[in-house]
């Protein structure tokens, strides 16, 4: 592996944001950034959105093992990438609070997932072949980018994530329960097994 991409909320923090809260406040029935985007006070929405994004990453919390993986990657030159959905604000929130680091980190100031813009980009940067790539993640939108890139899609099962899976009826390339156990498969994968 050459490259390895996560997603943040419900990935590698629990970060509880009151998505139907904030639809209820915003008049959302959808997607919230989707709905967001075709509106005349789209401004004023991403304000409302970010507010609850800064708030919720300030009590965020560290899923078990996510350090150690990514101190594994680095000790085996794995690139990583952080490509999430929420502003660039709450993910630095995020990562002073869990004192985390990547390569590359794209926000939805960046583009909006599912675009696989950022991840193909990242690719030629780092000179990594589709199948040397991997998106981490739990929800619809991170198997949509992943498959959009032509590379593989690793779900995080979470409760959240199985009920993603029900409803939206995909099929992640590999699920793991723990990030220890995400890392003993990456290991098997790279010695060959």
């Amino acid at each position: 592996m050459k490259l390895i991409v996560f997603d943040l909320d419900g990935t590698l923090v629990e970060f509880n944001i009151p998505v139907e809260e904030i639809k209820a406040a915003l008049g959302i029935e959808g997607s919230i950034l989707e709905e967001i985007m075709w509106r005349d006070d789209g401004w004023r929405c991403l304000e409302v959105l970010e507010s609850h994004e800064i708030e919720c990453a300030r009590r965020s919390r560290l899923y078990p093992g996510v350090r150690d993986l990514l101190d594994f990657l680095g000790d085996n030159g794995v690139h990583t990438a952080l490509y999430t959905r929420n502003s660039m604000k709450s993910v630095k929130i995020n990562l002073q609070r869990h004192n985390l680091k990547f390569d590359f980190i794209f926000t939805r100031e960046d583009d909006i997932k599912p675009s696989p813009y950022p991840i193909i980009h990242v690719m030629d940067e780092v000179r990594a072949k589709e199948d040397e790539v991997a998106l981490v993640g739990d929800y619809y939108f991170d198997y949509l980018t992943a498959k959009n890139a032509g590379i593989e899609f690793w779900l995080y099962e979470s409760e959240k994530a199985r009920e993603a899976v029900r409803k939206f009826g995909f099929v992640p390339d590999h699920s793991f329960k723990s990030y220890h156990s995400l890392m003993d498969f990456l290991e098997r994968r790279m010695n060959g097994h």
